[in-house]
């Protein structure tokens, strides 16, 4: 069971593209530490487990070699439809979110952290929203309003055109459409229809 421990940390660390030292700071142990366990020469706690876990996304029955399958842990929670998944709520938001997360496979080593880039941007952008509004106060955002809401624009930009250039169409697959993220389209094409008029009378930045 440690060499899978072993053998499934090193392949993990490769597969999101960071040096040992690197992961190693993330995960609150030395490098040596860590090369230890890469090399099954010493055996991880419990409390390391849960945090190798958490930051590979995996589930720690993975780590240990208990389950072989690769899923992460959104991926293994969400692959099933649920009867609330027909209803646009917020939760349905959420787990289409974590679907589509997972349905980005063919982006590049190390760059996954585009798409939750792309999230913590948009959500970013919503919190500017709720400043503006009255609903939370300013002190949570540290830049001026104005200045947020065009540099959250302008990154989310920058974020899509790398997440379509660092995509390989060619790997690309099929997997049938989950019912979160239905849900979750046609609303959002309902709305579009909806405003359409409007939007193409809104004159561009």
């Amino acid at each position: 069971m440690e060499m899978i421990f072993a053998q499934r940390m090193l392949e993990l660390r490769r597969k999101k593209g960071v040096s040992q030292k690197e992961a190693a700071e993330n995960l609150g142990v030395s490098q040596a530490l860590l090369s230890h366990y890469e090399k099954g020469i010493r055996e991880c706690g419990l409390d390391f487990l849960a945090r190798a876990s958490a930051y590979y996304d995996v589930s720690s029955d993975y780590l240990i070699g208990i389950s072989d399958t690769g899923h992460t842990v959104h991926e293994e929670f969400d692959r099933q439809d649920i009867k609330s998944d027909s209803e646009f709520r917020t939760s349905t938001l959420f787990r289409a979110a974590a679907m589509l997360d997972a349905f980005f496979e063919n982006l590049g080593v190390g760059k996954r952290d585009l798409i939750k880039n792309y999230f913590a941007v948009s959500i970013y952008s919503l919190s500017v929203l709720a400043v503006r509004s009255g609903n939370i106060p300013k002190s949570w955002i540290s830049y001026p309003l104005d200045n947020a809401s065009a540099m959250a624009k302008a990154m989310t930009e920058i974020i899509s055109r790398s997440i379509v250039s660092d995509s390989d169409p060619k790997k690309s697959k099929k997997p049938i459409e989950p019912q979160c993220v239905k849900t979750v389209i046609d609303e959002a094409e309902k709305i579009i229809r909806k405003n359409a008029l409007v939007i193409t009378q809104t004159p561009s930045e």
